[in-house]
């Protein structure tokens, strides 16, 4: 524990203060904080450009002069340190025309295209101009124009990314879109080349600007330079209304906004709306485009009934009676157990405990769940990986951690947000970063060390983190002796060859954590997908004993989907905790002892003709559970399915009954961050054509077989509540727990390590219906490292036929600049490519064979 890990830490230190007065009014601030700063608190407007609350301070514009006593010139106050007894004027004749020169200044090359340009209605410099400015100008002579790139049209637009389009005219050179790239994104694929008055932002030479962050490049910029062609020339800014929301792809939860226009019930762009505990102000780029799948015209339009072997469309009449018949006939026949249920996590939180409810008070079933892409999901409540994935976690707490560890997560392409959280730790307040991946990844280019450790030896690798501390002395002697004794290896040298992390890179990370004032660690999909995530937990759970990283931190396992957390607290799972199903029996007067089964249970059970049927809400289990044909096998094998999606999918093909699900942007709901923090989605258009709710499709069923789940709107808000309110039990063992590595034997002589992930762009089975995400990716690939691809004898864009002991895909290749070792990784975001086809479910590791594909 804590007090058991010898004190080696620093006692923070208090930053002094200083008192300065400005336009007449005194205000204390921490020393280092600029005079903008200082003025912003007390509520003073100081114009900027180039400034950002996100950014370091570069002076660029000049915009934000302020007048401060005893200097002889004008001062830019976002760059000026605020000072004891300083007096500085904001309002000041001087100031007032020093901003009126740097605006004339600004404009004298400037083009007066406000009626056409996308920024009109939310341009700074068009607002600062009309506040600061003059009315005319002096200057009559002809704007220099740049035209390289675009010398035969009478438009200065160069498109340099799938999405961005840029006007160099208009640019003021604030660099506020380069320093963001570079600073806050670690991107560098937008520079400004040459000098003076003929310096220009632009791509990279022989780069395109198609970073997952590359949206807010557009969104930060101050007049109309960049624009994106998801919003450009579609409306003007002042005829849309903005429908506060957050983004339903991640389990981040950031905060967003949606332009809408309410007479053509359509949503136009979205943009973030900045909440500090969790976003910090950015998006990514498949929240920013995501929307676009609502108003997808391959959307669902009305419920699909099968007939004679063919889906056709149908009423909602029809299709609720059939399922009422179906359904009862199944009950009658088989008892109400032989009815299975799976819901997405994604959905929001009352649907989902509709769900819960639905099949655990009318169903009297515990076939309920909400996993669709794990391997061998836990049975039972006393899974060790559900003990470390209910533990407290806080976005915001990375910002000042001195040390921040993560293991068995691709943040990139997991957990995005977080990840400009750890680079932000690290570019401003020296934090100390450790990616622990058994692949290098990109969001590894800030971090002290990379530790890349063999595939499948996750457990340890933790417990050489604990030898290593341990055979340095870090720990007390008892403790160290209690740790030994549970783990297996025994020593370093052994952890270190079996997990091929040298054992120099070991001790350091051991000395940091056991050193830091304050530590961050959590791990990522890699762990929860795995079948040994429960040996993986108890590993990290033991090294948390042993350095006492939550007395001084955070230690998590971080949810994946936009409601995972949610469905947990709600009680969506099979056999949810002991504290939920005795807050769901007060409530409901009712628990059903029927045997939990999870997504795997019931997919076999299906299998064996134990469950005739099926009700899926918002999931596509044979496009995304890990082994395609048992997922196909099981569900053929049923007597009735029902599945409600935004799309035709894999999944409703099979089905004997489709019902059009409204999508999140389409009705109010509340949703569960992976911090737990609930948060409200307000509904910005109806929902299209005859989609419905997943809330009233639930309701729906509920009412046709016989109970009513709510009274009101009002009792089902304060079922959910009381879930919510009710403490995370996950409290840490008391004592070591054994840790023993689990064998992972190569399969069929197929060597390498198979890793099927999102795409960066992407997220979960609908997302490429998204028009400008499918810009930036559109198709299924196979990233693979520089040596790997040479000794195939294949170049980017290659097809290769990718083979496991499962099945086979024929993908593309693509190189990465970041992959050196012997791992192929694989997005699992396109329907066309049957990625989970190659997975097995018992397997750890997958791994496969890739052979050039002959023409």
């Amino acid at each position: 524990m804590a007090q058991d890990v010898k004190d080696t830490q620093q006692p923070k230190t208090e930053i002094p203060t200083v008192t300065l007065t400005i336009d007449g009014r005194a205000v204390s601030v921490p020393k280092g904080t600029t005079v903008l700063d200082a003025a912003r608190q007390l509520g003073i407007h100081i114009p900027t450009f180039c400034w950002h609350p996100k950014l370091k301070s570069v002076g660029a514009c000049r915009m934000c002069y302020v007048e401060i006593e005893k200097m002889p010139k004008l001062q830019v106050s976002c760059a000026t340190e605020a000072m004891e007894g300083m007096v500085v004027r904001t309002d000041s004749d001087q100031v007032k025309q020093g901003r009126k020169a740097v605006l004339e200044f600004i404009l004298l090359n400037h083009p007066l295209d406000c009626p056409t340009c996308d920024k009109g209605g939310e341009c700074d410099l068009q607002n600062l101009t009309f506040r600061h400015g003059f009315d005319d100008s002096r200057f009559e002579f002809q704007k220099y124009r740049f035209t390289h790139g675009a010398e035969h049209t009478t438009f200065d637009d160069v498109r340099i990314g799938p999405e961005i389009v840029l006007n160099r005219n208009r640019c003021i050179l604030c660099y506020k879109c380069v320093r963001a790239n570079k600073e806050a994104f670690g991107e560098y694929d937008l520079g400004v080349y040459e000098r003076g008055n003929i310096a220009e932002i632009n791509a990279a030479p022989g780069e395109l600007v198609d970073n997952p962050f590359s949206g807010n490049l557009v969104e930060i910029c101050p007049v109309g330079a960049l624009t994106n062609s998801d919003w450009r020339y579609k409306i003007r800014v002042w005829l849309t209304k903005t429908t506060p929301s957050v983004c339903n792809f991640s389990s981040t939860g950031a905060n967003i906004l949606f332009f809408k226009e309410d007479h053509q019930n359509k949503i136009f762009r979205t943009t973030s709306r900045r909440n500090d505990a969790i976003d910090d102000g950015w998006i990514a780029d498949v929240t920013r485009y995501g929307y676009q799948i609502v108003g997808s015209p391959e959307r669902l339009r009305t419920p699909l009934i099968r007939r004679n072997g063919k889906q056709e469309p149908a009423t909602w009449d029809e299709a609720l009676e059939l399922i009422r018949r179906r359904f009862g006939e199944i009950t009658e026949r088989k008892g109400k157990v032989c009815i299975g249920g799976l819901a997405s996590p994604t959905l929001d939180n009352a649907a989902l405990y509709a769900f819960s409810k639905l099949f655990r008070t009318v169903l009297k079933s515990n076939n309920v769940d909400y996993r669709i892409d794990y391997k061998m999901l836990p049975t039972s409540d006393g899974s060790l990986y559900l003990r470390l994935s209910r533990r407290p976690f806080r976005i915001a707490d990375l910002d000042t951690s001195d040390v921040i560890v993560t293991f068995g997560s691709d943040l990139v392409r997991e957990h995005q947000l977080p990840y400009l959280r750890v680079r932000k730790a690290c570019s401003f307040n020296a934090a100390r970063y450790f990616s622990l991946t058994p692949y290098p990844v990109k969001s590894a280019d800030v971090a002290e060390s990379e530790l890349i450790y063999r595939s499948g030896t996750e457990e340890v690798v933790l417990t050489a983190i604990g030898l290593a501390a341990v055979e340095m002395g870090l720990v007390e002697k008892s403790l160290a002796a209690e740790f030994s004794r549970k783990v297996e290896p025994k020593t370093l040298a052994e952890a270190s060859a079996i997990c091929g992390v040298d054992e120099e890179s070991i001790r350091l990370l051991a000395r940091a954590i056991a050193d830091a004032r304050k530590v961050s660690m959590f791990t990522g999909e890699i762990v929860s997908g795995s079948p040994a995530r429960d040996m993986i937990a108890a590993a990290a759970l033991n090294l948390n004993r042993l350095l006492g990283i939550e007395q001084r931190g955070q230690l998590a396992a971080l949810a994946h989907s936009a409601n995972s957390v949610g469905a947990e607290k709600l009680g969506v799972a099979p056999a949810p905790p002991a504290s939920v199903v005795a807050k769901l029996k007060e409530l409901w007067g009712q628990y059903p002892e029927a045997e939990p089964c999870t997504t795997d249970k019931m997919l076999a059970l299906m299998r064996k003709e134990d469950i005739d049927g099926f009700f899926i809400v918002g999931a596509d289990p044979v496009m995304t559970y890990p082994e395609r044909q048992f997922a196909v096998d099981g569900l053929e094998k049923l007597d009735f399915l029902v599945v409600c999606d935004l799309f035709e999918t894999a999944t409703t093909e099979l089905a004997d009954v489709v019902l059009p699900l409204a999508s999140w942007a389409e009705f109010a709901g509340d949703y569960t961050n992976l911090e737990g923090r609930v948060q409200r989605a307000e509904r910005a258009i109806k929902p299209m054509h005859q989609s419905k709710t997943p809330l009233e499709i639930i309701n729906l069923i509920a009412e046709r077989l016989g109970g009513r789940l709510f009274e009101t709107d009002q009792h089902m808000q304060r079922e959910v509540s009381a879930l919510l309110a009710l403490p995370d039990q996950a409290h840490a063992p008391g004592e070591f727990l054994a840790v023993v590595p689990a064998s992972d034997e190569n399969a069929n002589g197929s060597a390498l390590p198979l890793y099927v992930c999102d795409d960066p762009h992407h997220s979960g089975h609908l997302t490429e219906k998204a028009h400008s995400l499918a810009n930036f990716c559109g198709e299924a690939y196979v990233e693979m490292s520089p040596d790997l691809a040479a000794r195939l004898d294949v170049t980017d864009g290659t097809p290769v036929r990718v083979e496991s002991e499962a099945g086979k895909v024929v993908v593309a290749v693509r190189i990465s600049d970041h992959l050196d070792n012997d791992v192929v990784l694989i997005p699992r975001n396109f329907a066309a490519t049957a990625v989970n086809g190659l997975q097995l479910r018992k397997r750890r590791v997958d791994r496969v064979k890739i052979s050039k594909v002959v023409d």
